[in-house]
């Protein structure tokens, strides 16, 4: 039988072709009387190069294929991890000579590529390089004017967005004058954010005239907390605040073709926002139908959301990859069953092509519509690449397209590596991509039950797959997203995979197909019924996330997680899923960092707003105690530092033996958590002054002085907090040590008598110390952080 005939010949077998060949040869050889002996020393010197060259390739081959399959994806790391770099930096670089250094490297890598090659180190190591330079010159380039002190200020302009939330409805707009004087000719910010009445009616693309206060951007509420100054800086936005009254709409013109196209999609997505809610009853499920299929989140109450992100059910509000591949996935089965039907058109072109294309331009559209989120950006160039590849013949959800999308996303705005939004999306990809290709690679072809056994066996063989795919997504993507959730959010879902194993089968087989159904009949007309259905299964959906909510309770509430812990336990599920072989041992080192980290970080014992009119601190039970019950966003964040929902504001309010105030001012006593020594009886005093009287008597008896006065230098305080400290240094977290420093107005013959007395005595005599202070703003403060030029001086200058 020859090779050709022979169907179970496999390819590791090729190589006998080869000794056949050189078998020949040795015959002819043996044929010319060559000795016997120098014959066989040489086949089995022959022998021996090929087993050494065959080792030397085997060892070789794996380190070869990972960089081969991952070596993109690791150069994003790289990137990333510059731009993460640039964000810790004690100072902004000078752009102009990052720019020169990386031009200089990339040649001079370039030229060693081209004549001896480039090592993966030496690549890594430009990328890392490439990543601080885009972060420095996009921070250069998005420099702009804003504000030093609030002021109230009439402003005109062009409304950009209109952004309708449970809190209200705000508005982006471009400002063209403020009291009526063009900003062409004086300093102000190009952009505002201004919350407005409700009842507002203006639309995008709309101009304006409103009157209103105006702040600057906010900084951190906690040193390492959410920062609106970062994000407001690299948005061109330079105040923020709200409106007097209603806005008066003012004709401005027809504005440019990008505002135009805006105001086009925005009455679009109203438009389908009515449709939607026209053919549904009012309800939660018209609300949750409207985001899932338009973006629009304003109507979802707080009670559902927040059963949703406990039962971790919470992603399916935010449009990305499930959602655009049953859209994209959908169009693109319709469109191939139509051509297929038509045997004329079957034959005669590339059906699955003209699919792949029609499906694309689908997920223009879906993109569009939805908002364009970062999350569903990324989904976007994800499907893209996969049907780019399916119309080149190549396979498109692999590492490498993961690679693509993120750093075409970082290479245009390098900021959103530190947003939620983004670090959440790509961790979970990756994450399911790396095990669904291990997966791939270790299931045999057959693992499908064959043409010859019972259709119940084959459907029972298919629907375990599916299952155990289900089971594998909802717990490596929970765990690669709840990592990130806990450090931004301070709180997970523990029942994640039970809400996701009930509620993911609903959304993906009845919610989402009819949904996507409904947009596609909706020009007919035909939308009431597969949106009934749709809202038949979001009540299933919620009832799932209200029933594994209840299990949750308060468990969800656990506390931050430090960006080094984090960070490191995120690396140690990379390099897990990432790594070949036994190299995935060395996850080990990252992950039991991070759980050290996790197990020796406590939260702050005094928190200070950046104000001054707000802070906490704990009592002698080692609770943290509020001295306003008022539902800020800075006491949430404070109680969720704490793993302590928001809802617990009111009972964490200060007992009067805890906070004790007159017309004068403010004494607030604080404690340290509680420790082996238990909670000493004399706490730290924090005074906060009203007047000038009192700052001078709080500086001989207060350990923390927090005031607006500034206090001279006869003041003895151990620490001030001043104004212009807060205003450069944002807000302050106190850490105070379990090791007591003793009271110093005491004798030796007193201490040797209260040492002679009982251990009560000694306890009265200690003070708990303070062993750490963190400030949200560097002593030399970044770009964002930076204060602003313009004042109410400066625009009074400017009207002279």
């Amino acid at each position: 039988m020859t090779e050709k005939s022979d169907p179970n010949l496999r390819d590791e077998n090729r190589g006998d072709t080869a000794q056949t060949r050189n078998a020949q040869i040795d015959i002819v050889t043996i044929s010319s009387l060559e000795p016997l002996r120098v014959l066989l020393r040489k086949r089995a010197n022959q022998t021996n190069n090929q087993v050494t060259a065959r080792a030397r390739t085997d060892v070789s081959l794996p380190q070869n294929q990972l960089w081969e399959t991952q070596g993109l994806l690791w150069v994003g790391f790289a990137v990333a991890s510059g731009i993460f770099i640039h964000g810790a930096l004690p100072d902004e670089p000078f752009w102009p000579f990052m720019v020169a250094i990386l031009a200089i490297l990339s040649a001079t890598g370039f030229g060693r590529w081209k004549t001896h090659g480039l090592s993966r180190i030496g690549v890594l190591t430009l990328a890392v390089f490439a990543g601080v330079t885009l972060a420095t010159v996009r921070t250069a380039m998005m420099e702009a004017p804003k504000l030093a002190e609030e002021m109230s200020v009439t402003l005109t302009g062009r409304v950009l967005s209109v952004d309708r939330r449970n809190s209200g409805k705000w508005v982006l707009l471009k400002v063209l004058s403020v009291n009526n004087r063009s900003i062409s000719t004086i300093e102000f910010p190009e952009k505002a954010r201004m919350r407005v009445p409700t009842t507002s009616t203006i639309q995008t693309g709309e101009g304006i005239e409103v009157r209103g206060r105006l702040f600057p951007p906010a900084g951190p509420v906690t040193p390492g907390g959410y920062d609106f100054s970062y994000r407001a800086y690299y948005s061109k936005i330079g105040a923020t605040g709200f409106a007097y009254g209603g806005p008066k709409h003012i004709d401005l013109g027809i504005g440019s073709i990008a505002i135009r196209f805006a105001q086009f999609l925005a009455k679009l997505r109203d438009r389908l926002a009515a449709r939607i809610t026209a053919n549904l009853p009012d309800g939660p499920e018209a609300a949750l139908a409207v985001a899932l299929l338009i973006g629009e989140r304003s109507g979802i109450t707080p009670e559902n959301e927040e059963n949703l992100r406990q039962a971790g059910l919470a992603h399916i509000l935010a449009i990305s990859g499930l959602h655009m591949a049953l859209f994209a996935g959908g169009a693109f089965s319709v469109c191939l069953a139509g051509m297929a039907l038509v045997p004329a058109v079957a034959l005669r072109i590339p059906i699955h092509k003209v699919a792949a294309l029609s499906a694309l331009m689908a997920a223009v559209v879906y993109l569009l519509l939805s908002g364009a989120s970062v999350a569903t950006q990324r989904s976007f160039l994800m499907i893209a690449l996969v049907f780019l590849g399916l119309i080149i013949g190549r396979r498109g959800l692999t590492l490498r397209s993961v690679a693509i999308a993120g750093l075409f996303l970082l290479v245009l705005a390098p900021e959103r590596l530190f947003f939620p939004g983004f670090q959440m999306s790509f961790a979970a990809v990756i994450a399911l991509v790396a095990v669904y290709d291990i997966w791939r690679k270790r299931t045999p072809a057959d693992r499908f039950a064959s043409g010859n056994d019972a259709v119940w066996y084959r459907l029972g063989k298919n629907l375990t797959g599916w299952v155990a795919g289900l089971f594998v997504t909802a717990l490596i993507a929970g765990l690669a997203t709840g990592i990130i959730g806990a450090h931004h959010f301070a709180r997970i879902a523990p029942y994640g995979l039970v809400g996701n194993m009930l509620g993911m089968p609903v959304f993906s087989l009845i919610v989402m197909p009819m949904g996507v159904l409904a947009l596609a009949l909706m020009p007919f007309g035909l939308a009431a019924f597969p949106l009934t259905v749709m809202a038949f299964g979001l009540s299933l959906l919620l009832d799932i996330a209200a029933f594994t909510a209840g299990l949750t309770g308060t468990a969800a509430q656990i506390g931050i997680i430090s960006a080094p812990a984090a960070l490191l336990l995120i690396a140690g599920l990379f390099t897990l899923l990432l790594l070949p072989g036994r190299l995935r041992a060395v996850s080990l080192v990252p992950v039991v960092l991070g759980m050290v980290l996790v197990n020796m970080e406590s939260p702050p014992d005094i928190q200070i707003a950046a104000s001054g009119n707000r802070l906490a601190a704990r009592d002698e039970s080692g609770l943290l105690r509020l001295t306003s019950q008022s539902g800020s966003f800075q006491n949430a964040i404070w109680l969720q530092t704490e793993g302590i929902a928001e809802e617990a504001i009111k009972s964490r309010t200060m007992k009067s033996s805890q906070k004790k105030c007159d017309k004068t001012g403010c004494v607030v006593f604080a404690f340290p958590e509680k420790s082996a020594l238990g909670p000493p009886l004399i706490p730290l005093k924090i005074a906060i002054p009203k007047t000038i009287q009192a700052l001078g008597l709080d500086c001989r008896k207060a350990d923390i002085i927090v005031s607006d006065k500034v206090a001279g230098r006869n003041c003895v305080a151990p620490i001030i907090i001043e104004k212009n400290i807060r205003k450069s240094r944002g807000a302050i977290s106190i850490w105070l040590s379990a090791a007591y420093q003793s009271e110093p107005q005491q004798s030796a013959d007193q201490k040797t008598a209260r040492l002679q007395s009982n251990k009560v005595a000694i306890k009265r005599t200690l003070k708990p110390m303070i062993s750490r202070i963190s400030y949200a703003i560097p002593k030399t403060p970044r770009p964002w952080h930076r204060l602003g030029t313009v004042t109410r001086r400066s625009l009074s200058k400017s009207k002279k």
